[in-house]
């Protein structure tokens, strides 16, 4: 959703780049879309480092192994929003000028 609405991290900073079929309030909705998925795959992950981890003294093993998979969410969380969120839009997708007609 961030990506979708045309949130950069292409540009100088982070950015929103003004497609020209899009008006404030869908992109508005997107980018809150997206900021809710995030806390909502946070608040998951501590649920699940706290359920994993609690108990009657967990073992080793299962200390590691949720270690392991809350690294591995998150590496794949964080390395896609950085990727959707550092590749720039198509070219054709950029504001184009008012054509001048007679």
């Amino acid at each position: 959703m961030l990506g979708l609405s045309g949130l950069s991290l292409a540009g100088p900073g982070l950015t929103v780049i003004d497609y020209s079929d899009a008006d404030d309030a869908e992109r508005a909705i997107g980018i809150g879309m997206g900021v809710f998925a995030l806390v909502a795959w946070l608040s998951l992950t501590f649920l699940a480092g706290y359920a994993g981890l609690g108990g009657e003294g967990p073992t080793r093993a299962r200390r590691v192994a949720v270690w392991i998979v809350l690294g591995l969410s998150s590496v794949l969380v964080v390395g896609a929003l950085v990727a959707v969120l550092a590749t720039p839009p198509p070219h054709s997708e950029y504001p184009l000028p008012e054509w001048r007609r007679a």
